[in-house]
């Protein structure tokens, strides 16, 4: 489990991979309800926890605003938003994201993704034989000029991108 981890943890550092700072005076923890969340993915839905995280060494900013709820009993979700990078910067973090992607279709892999016009929801799910490794589902997008990410971690179920993207929506309407 601890490769797939890592590069679902370099997706995140992929994220992260601007040159922009996440606004701190809105936790990105008021972006979603416990009910928005409820009615998306099957489990109880924990508190919210605000986890600003780092970005890339040499960055002008330091944190992108970040919120993560535990789901049922293994299950995670969590929304990021930090200013959308513009030109060089944004095709770089781009192709950042493509290498991750690209790395975990490698190791057999498999991608559900639905494209839209600020951006895309996926749904990647390991290989059977990495049965512990989570699904990651979730969406990304640009919008109110903003990168924004809503990711659903669990073991066993997958978040459809429909729901996901129900999600985003919702986060992008609490802007």
């Amino acid at each position: 489990m601890q490769p797939q981890l890592g590069t679902v943890l370099g997706l995140l550092v992929a994220l992260a991979w601007t040159d922009l700072a996440a606004q701190q005076e809105s936790s990105a923890c008021s972006l979603l309800t416990t009910a928005d969340i409820n009615a998306a993915v099957p489990g109880k839905v924990g508190e919210p926890h605000r986890t600003d995280m780092g970005v890339a060494p040499g960055a002008a900013s330091k944190t992108m605003g970040n919120c993560m709820w535990k789901v049922g009993d293994m299950g995670m979700m969590s929304v990021g938003v930090m200013p959308a990078a513009t030109g060089a910067a944004r095709e770089a973090g781009l192709a950042k994201m493509k290498e991750v992607y690209d790395a975990l279709k490698a190791k057999h892999w498999t991608e559900e993704r639905q494209d839209f016009s600020h951006g895309w929801c996926s749904v990647m799910t390991p290989p059977a034989s990495e049965k512990d490794t989570p699904i990651m589902s979730g969406c990304m997008a640009e919008a109110k000029g903003k990168a924004i990410g809503v990711t659903y971690l669990d073991p066993k179920q997958k978040l459809a991108p429909g729901k996901a993207k129900a999600l985003l929506d919702k986060v992008i309407g609490h802007m």
